[in-house]
C-alpha cells in the first residue's frame, strides 16, 4: 500500500526530509519544492511522446508505452533512490499531481525495500498549501526595508545581517534578479513566479523572530511580479534609506556585476535594453566602454544618467538615514537602531 502524506503534514514531522521530483528536468526547471532533488522517470522528450500516445489512442496504450520506457531504468532508478537512503533519510516522492508516475516509482521502491512516502496532490497540493499559507505568514512579520540608490549596498548589508543571526528577505536572491534592468548579468537563468514564491515562504517559514528586514523594490523583479499582499507589507514597512558615496558605489557595483565568467557579450546584450528609454547615441557610448573595458566610467555614468533619474526618494518617509561607506559601522548602527526599540 502507497502512503501519502499532505506537505502540511509532513511539515510538522520531526527529522530531515529529502523531496524528490520525479517530473521530467522541464518540469523541475520551471519550479520545484525548495531543496527538491531530480530523479526523472521520463525525460521531456519521452513524457511528450506518452502525451501524445494518451491523446490519439487512449489510456491504455500510454500506459504500454510507459512501461517500456521505465523498464529498462529500474535499476538505474533503484541506485538514485538507494544513494539518498543512505543518509538516513526520510524521502518523500512527488509528480504534478500525486499521480501514476509517483504512485508507481512509491509503490516499487517499497517492493524493493526502500521506504519511500508520497507527497498528497503532488507539486499541485504543495502549491495550493502555498498560495493559502503564505499571505497568512506575511501579515505575522513586522517589516523592516532597506532604501537606497542602486549600488548603494543594501543586498550586502542584508547578507552580513543574515550571517550575524538575523533574520532576512533577500527579495533579489528569491528572483534570482537585482531588480534592475541590468539585473540578471552573471546570474544564469531566470527563476519562475512560482519558485520565487517558494523561496519567500521558506525564507519565512525558517524566520525565527518577527522582525524581518529586506530590501525595497519595485513590484516588478525582472520577470517575477511580486503578490500584492507581500508588495502592500512593503509599502507600509518600516523604511531606512542607505546613503552611499557615487565612488563606493562604483565599486560595489563592479564586484557585484563583473564576477569571474561573466562575458563581455551577456553585458552588452543588457544594455542594449536601454534604447527603450535613453537614445541610442548614449547607449552606444556605454557600448564602446564596455568594449574598451572602462568600467567605472559606464558604471559611473549609468547611475548619474539612468537609474539615479529613475530612483526618486519623493513620496517616502524614512525614519532615518545610515551612511554606507563603511560597512562595518553602518551595520553596525543598523542593527542597534532597529532592535534597541524592541
Amino acid at each position: 500500500m502507497v502512503t501519502a502524506q499532505s506537505y502540511e503534514k509532513l511539515s510538522e514531522s520531526k527529522g530531515k526530509i529529502i523531496f524528490i521530483d520525479v517530473r521530467t528536468p522541464k518540469e523541475y526547471e520551471e519550479a520545484r519544492i525548495p531543496g527538491a532533488v531530480n530523479i526523472p522517470v521520463f525525460s521531456n522528450s519521452e513524457r511528450e511522446i506518452i502525451g501524445t500516445i494518451y491523446k490519439q489512442e487512449g489510456k491504455r496504450n500510454a500506459i504500454k508505452e510507459a512501461l517500456k520506457i521505465v523498464g529498462p531504468k529500474v535499476l538505474e532508478l533503484y541506485m538514485q533512490f538507494e544513494e539518498y537512503h543512505k543518509g538516513k533519510n526520510r524521502m518523500v516522492v512527488y509528480c504534478a499531481r500525486g499521480g501514476m508516475r509517483s504512485s508507481t516509482v512509491t509503490a516499487l521502491m517499497k517492493e524493493l525495500s526502500l521506504p519511500l512516502v508520497k507527497l498528497e496532490g503532488g507539486y499541485k497540493g504543495y502549491r495550493q498549501y502555498i498560495n493559502e499559507k503564505l499571505p497568512l505568514l506575511v501579515k505575522k512579520f513586522q517589516f523592516i526595508t532597506l532604501y537606497g540608490k542602486t549600488g548603494s549596498g543594501k543586498t550586502d548589508i542584508l547578507k552580513r545581517l543574515k550571517n550575524d543571526g538575523y533574520d532576512i528577505l533577500d527579495l533579489e536572491a528569491c528572483a534570482n534578479n537585482r531588480g534592475s534592468l541590468l539585473g540578471d548579468i552573471g546570474l544564469g537563468g531566470r527563476y519562475s513566479q512560482k519558485y520565487f514564491e517558494s523561496l519567500v515562504f521558506e525564507s519565512l517559514v525558517n524566520a525565527k523572530n518577527d522582525i524581518l528586514i529586506t530590501e525595497g523594490e519595485s513590484r516588478r523583479i525582472g520577470n517575477i511580479v511580486m503578490p500584492t499582499y507581500l508588495y502592500e507589507a512593503l509599502i507600509n514597512s518600516r523604511k531606512l534609506y542607505i546613503e552611499t558615496s557615487l565612488e563606493r558605489r562604483t565599486e560595489i557595483i563592479r564586484k557585484e556585476y563583473l564576477k569571474d565568467g561573466v562575458e563581455q557579450e551577456e553585458i552588452i546584450k543588457s544594455i542594449e535594453r536601454l534604447k527603450k528609454y535613453i537614445n541610442e547615441k548614449q547607449v552606444q557610448e556605454f557600448i564602446n566602454g564596455v568594449k574598451n573595458e572602462d568600467y567605472d566610467n559606464v558604471i559611473k555614468d549609468l547611475m548619474i544618467k539612468y537609474y539615479d533619474k529613475v530612483y526618486s526618494r519623493k513620496g517616502k518617509n524614512y525614519e532615518r538615514v545610515f551612511n554606507n561607506d563603511n560597512e562595518d559601522r553602518c551595520v553596525k548602527e543598523l542593527t542597534d537602531y532597529i532592535f534597541s526599540e524592541k
